[in-house]
């Protein structure tokens, strides 16, 4: 058998500020039944989604004109003020779904057109996202396609730029490189979001690699549209598809590494069609996983933000996360600045001597115990010829109002000397800095090490979360949890489990990802849970997806399909019929491949069969009610039980010759039957509306059928024949029936 590989690019489907706004519609439809919801215009670039939503009274409006009450949804691609302020006008609920990203490409735009710079905007003018960005900008900017547009621009002497998010970092810094020397300040805002490099990046690698790409995506999405540019620049055979059912078998004639990618509007279960196609199509499927998605990431951004620093007189650090480092940077300035002129020696480890006084000096740090607390501070025996001091502020780096919160009597406590002597002649200690420097080995360790710590979290900011890990410690949005979380206030107060993965010592810089720790015991609960699976068990699971061919389930770690056909004995049209999102249900596991990682699962073995259950039920002879299913050229399949259907054979619908099953009954009709044979074992009931008729009487002879026969005696037999036939024998055609007509 052949066997067909198939690999997805590292970044594909959904961005994190699509799927932030589609959890917002859901979630404003959901909890607002008796108000209409709109989104103004299509919430994302792909007709299955927008269908989807219409499905769950979603309602697509081109205007607010259309919308006189109830919710209007701006959408991802965001919208100029103006409209915020007629839906205002028109005192509909506003729920504003802009993506982040493209929201500060609002607000830098706004702010470079106030600062007085010439402010262009790089992006395609027809877009939604540009109209919304130049509407922000006070229609004040200039809009440039590329960069020969330039040319018919007289450039000023400051000049500011933004960029639509979805645009390619390359093309934007050719643009920068060709203004740079021609103006007297420029100040470049980056605001193009990172996926799309590395969604751009990856796909491009992807393609130079396969035999053939599929690019997944609304027809009418741009980013789609340009993934398919760059992977058929590749001169690899690339198809630009909205959905599986697109894809033509002679396609994958001769193929043997098949690339997928996808839009940033495409949802996850479109790409997994595509890849249940191919196991449809009995070749053996190979899916791949990516490398460190976040590491390239990361990479990428590091890349593009020094290439746009080197070309640029002035640059704004645009992501949130270097907000929120640069403002602790000042906090922690202000906090150390007696640990700062305390750090004038090297440091070295002490313990004293109960009998001798200890040689102490600046910036050492010892160890001693706590002898006196009160409202001022804390007072430690470090055996010398006082008693050190330790002021509240220098207790904790967080705020202190009661020592005893801190330190208790007798306790034995590390700290810094800060000075022998003030000038009331009172050494000054810190148990602040001595903590400090613990942390941060006990940081630095953790991140050689690949350690997990455990820190609070201490508040909110732009872009994250802060936590206490003994310094002040940042994680990323994007590092918070596997997908994407809407409210990060709902951390505060939590304990998080954290890797280290950015240490910069100097800049009191640490920055920790709680979503590394998940991915790593998400794998190691898959490898457990696909090592523990064999076929016929019954395992517990969590319905993460419904699609029309079946549902994803959770099993822990990895999923498995439920196919529709397994899901239930009768037929039905729908999975939802059965089930629903995020629903915990128990399955039978009809067959694991764990080289694929590819699992079957059966909801209908665990339900009572109902076969069984009909044959102690029902007899024959009994009359059964039952629904019409199925026409057929040899009868009608009637439902007379959930999961149990019966056949009406042809012969037996009527006493009357019948042709076709729609000249007796229809799909729907809900009729009366009579049960005429039940064999379970082979699953089979048989039916008949005939014995429910009243039999027809036997057809009369006719007058000159007696007179032949009258004529035609000349024996005693032959008139003996005749008496019979007259006093009401049946001929042989009353007798067989219709035979002969069946086989005309």
């Amino acid at each position: 058998m052949k066997v067909l590989e198939v690999i997805t690019a590292e970044e594909a489907g959904f961005c994190f500020g699509v799927e932030r706004a589609i959890d917002m519609v859901l979630e404003a439809a959901s909890e607002n039944d008796d108000l209409n919801v709109y989104t103004l215009g299509p919430l994302i670039h792909n007709p299955q989604v927008v269908k989807k939503l219409e499905e769950k009274n979603v309602k697509v409006a081109s205007s607010l004109a259309e919308i006189d009450s109830g919710i209007v949804i701006i959408r991802s691609h965001g919208v100029a003020p103006e409209i915020i302020e007629q839906a205002r006008e028109k005192n509909l609920k506003i729920i504003d779904a802009t993506c982040p990203y493209v929201k500060n490409a609002q607000k830098y735009a706004r702010q470079l057109v106030d600062e007085g710079y010439q402010t262009f905007i790089y992006g395609d003018q027809d877009h939604p996202e540009v109209q919304g960005i130049y509407g922000a900008s006070d229609k004040k900017a200039i809009i440039i396609r590329e960069k020969e547009d330039l040319k018919s621009v007289e450039l000023k002497a400051k000049v500011g730029f933004v960029a639509q998010t979805t645009k390619s970092p390359e093309s934007f810094r050719d643009i920068i490189n060709l203004v740079i020397t021609e103006v007297k300040e420029l100040k470049v805002f980056n605001t193009i979001c990172n996926t799309t490099d590395v969604r751009q990046s990856s796909a491009k690698r992807l393609a130079e690699d396969a035999d053939i790409m599929f690019v997944i995506g609304g027809h009418n999405s741009a980013n789609t549209t340009r993934l398919a540019e760059i992977c058929a620049a590749t001169n690899t055979p690339t198809y630009h598809i909205e959905t599986a059912a697109e894809i033509e078998k002679e396609w994958l004639s001769g193929k043997n590494k098949v690339g997928i990618t996808a839009g940033a509007s495409t949802p996850d279960w479109l790409i997994r069609e595509v890849i249940q196609l191919m196991n449809e199509e009995n070749k053996e499927v190979n899916v791949e996983s990516t490398e460190n998605v976040e590491e390239k990431e990361e990479q990428v951004v590091e890349e593009t933000v020094e290439e746009v620093e080197e070309t640029t007189e002035e640059t704004e650090e645009t992501t949130e996360e270097k907000e929120a480092d640069n403002n602790e940077e000042a906090e922690e300035s202000a906090e150390v600045d007696a640990e700062e002129e305390a750090e004038t020696q090297e440091e070295a480890e002490f313990k004293y001597s109960d009998n001798d006084i200890a040689d102490l000096r600046k910036g050492q740090k010892v160890t001693g115990t706590v002898v006196e607390i009160n409202d001022n501070g804390v007072y430690v025996d470090v055996n010398y010829k006082t008693d050190g001091f330790i002021p509240l502020r220098h207790l904790s780096h967080r705020p202190v109002e009661d020592a005893h919160d801190i330190v208790s009597m007798d306790e034995e406590i590390e700290v810094v000397i800060l000075t022998l002597e003030d000038d009331e002649g009172n050494m000054i200690l810190s148990k602040k800095q001595a903590d400090y420097e613990k942390a941060w080995e006990k940081i630095v360790e953790a991140y050689e090490n690949d350690e997990v710590i455990e820190a609070e979290v201490t508040k909110e900011v732009k872009g994250g979360l802060v936590v206490d890990v003994g310094v002040r410690g940042f994680i990323p949005a994007s590092h918070v949890a596997i997908g994407y979380v809407d409210d990060l206030s709902d951390y505060v107060g939590e304990t998080l489990r954290l890797k280290v993965i950015e240490v910069e010592r100097d800049n009191n810089n640490v920055v920790l990802s709680a979503k590394k720790v998940l991915e790593k015991e998400r794998a190691a609960k898959k490898e457990e849970t696909l090592a523990s699976l064999e076929e016929g068990q019954t395992v517990e699971g969590t319905v993460t997806k419904l699609v029309d061919f079946g549902a994803f389930i959770d099993l822990g770690g990895i999923e498995g399909l439920l196919h529709i056909s397994e899901m239930s004995w009768g037929r039905i049209e729908s999975p939802a019929e059965v089930l629903s999102e995020g629903e915990k249900v128990e399955v039978q596991v009809l067959g694991v491949n764990k080289e694929e990682e590819r699992i079957s699962l059966g909801l209908k073995q665990l339900l009572p069969d109902p076969w069984e259950e009909f044959a102690e039920k029902h007899y024959e002879g009994e009359v059964v009610e039952g629904k019409i299913t199925k026409l057929v050229d040899f009868g009608a399949f009637m439902e007379v039980e959930k999961g149990i259907e019966g056949l009406i054979h042809i012969s037996q619908l009527s006493h009357k010759h019948v042709k076709t099953a729609d000249e007796v009954v229809n799909v729907g009709d809900v009729r009366e039957a009579k049960i005429i044979n039940i064999d379970a074992d082979q699953e089979r009931v048989g039916l008949s509306l005939k014995e429910l008729e009243e039999k027809p009487e036997p057809k009369e002879k006719s007058s000159s059928s007696s007179q032949s026969s009258s004529k035609g005696s000349s024996s005693s037999s032959q008139s003996s024949s005749d008496d019979n036939s007259s006093s009401g024998g049946a001929t042989i055609r009353e007798i067989v029936g219709d035979i002969f007509d069946q086989g005309e």
